[in-house]
C-alpha cells in the first residue's frame, strides 16, 4: 500500500503549488508533481504531496486534522486496506520545493520552509470516481460505482471510523477502484469525544443543524448527497448556512430523471429526514442496489 518514490525521483520532480487562496491561509500546501519514471518514453507520473504550516493561529483544526490523516494513514496501513490510496509519507529534507510558485502572485503564497511540519503525504493521481456523465453509463455501471463507494465507506467503518466528511471529491477512481481520501475529520464510530462541528453544509445531513453528532447515518446522508446531484445532474444550492439548513431539513426534493429512476427508493432511504428512519449501516445500502439489479 505504499508508494515506493526514491529522494533522487523528489527532488528532480516539477513542482506545481495547487492550493487555494482559502488553504493556504491555514497553512495547507497542496502540490502536484511530475515526477519523470525509470523507464525511458514513460510520461511521467502524477503524485500529489500534502504538507502543513505550523503554529497557523485560529486555524488550529488544520494543523490537527494534518497531523490526525498522518496517523491514521500509518495506523491504517497493517490492516492493507482496499479503500486506501498506496501513500508515502515523506520528510521535507527529501524534496527540492520552493519557496514561491512563479504562477502565483499573492502574498500568501511564500513559502517559509522552517514553518513547515516535517513531514508530508505523498499520494498518487486518480479521476473522481463520480467524474463521468451517468447519461453514458448503463445502469450496472452505475450500480458497480455506487458498490464501490459503498464498500469504501464500510471497510472503513469495519476499522471503527467514520468518515465524516463524506464528498463527491474524496472519492477517487485508481487503478478500476474507488478509494477514499482526506480523513482529518475522519472519527471514532460512537465516539463520546465532544468536537466542534466542522461539516461543509451541502452535505450535512438534518440532525448535524440541530447539534447532534456525526454518525454512519450522517456518513450515509451525505453520500446520498453525492449520488442525488450525480444522477440528477444538478448541484444544490444556498447562499447561506441557514439556508442549507431549511433545504435539508424542510424542502430537499429527491427526484431522479426517468433513466435513472431504479435508484429513486435507494436515495429516498438514504435521504430520510429522520436519523431513525434512515438506512442504519452500509450493509442495507448494498442490499437495496443487489435486490434492485437482480
Amino acid at each position: 500500500m505504499t508508494l515506493q518514490w526514491n529522494e533522487r525521483a523528489l527532488k528532480t520532480a516539477k513542482y506545481t503549488l495547487i492550493s487555494k487562496t482559502r488553504s493556504l491561509s491555514f497553512g495547507r500546501y497542496l502540490y502536484l508533481l511530475q515526477i519523470a519514471c525509470a523507464k525511458e518514453g514513460e510520461e511521467p507520473a502524477q503524485v500529489w504531496l500534502k504538507g502543513q504550516c505550523k503554529n497557523t493561529g485560529g486555524f488550529a483544526h488544520a494543523e490537527q486534522g494534518f497531523l490526525q490523516e498522518l496517523s491514521l494513514y500509518q495506523q491504517w496501513s497493517a490492516h492493507s486496506p482496499s479503500f486506501l490510496l498506496p501513500y508515502q509519507i515523506v520528510s521535507i529534507d527529501q524534496m527540492n520545493l520552493r519557496p514561491v510558485n512563479a504562477s502565483r502572485t499573492q502574498p500568501d503564497d511564500v513559502l517559509q520552509i522552517e514553518q513547515l511540519y516535517p513531514q508530508f503525504l505523498l499520494l498518487p493521481h486518480g479521476q473522481s470516481a463520480f467524474f463521468e456523465n451517468p447519461n453514458q453509463l448503463s445502469c450496472n455501471d452505475i450500480t458497480s460505482i455506487i458498490l464501490q463507494a459503498v464498500n469504501a465507506l464500510e471497510q472503513l467503518a469495519a476499522l471503527g471510523y467514520l468518515h465524516a466528511d463524506v464528498k463527491a471529491e474524496h472519492f477517487l477512481s485508481y487503478e478500476g477502484q474507488v478509494r477514499l481520501i482526506d480523513f482529518e475529520q475522519s472519527i471514532l464510530i460512537n465516539s463520546e469525544m465532544i468536537r466542534p462541528m466542522n461539516a461543509t453544509p451541502r452535505y450535512m445531513a438534518p440532525e448535524l443543524f440541530h447539534g447532534q453528532a456525526k454518525s454512519v447515518q450522517s456518513d450515509i446522508y451525505a453520500l446520498g448527497i453525492v449520488l442525488l446531484e450525480w444522477l440528477s445532474g444538478r448541484r444544490l444550492s444556498a447562499n447561506s448556512y441557514e439556508e442549507w439548513a431549511y433545504l435539508h431539513c424542510q424542502r430537499l426534493i429527491i427526484d431522479l430523471p426517468e433513466p435513472f429512476r431504479r435508484f429513486l427508493p435507494l436515495l429516498q432511504s438514504m435521504l430520510m429526514k429522520q436519523k431513525m428512519q434512515r438506512m442504519r449501516d452500509f450493509s442495507q445500502i448494498k442490499a437495496c442496489l443487489i435486490a434492485e439489479n437482480a
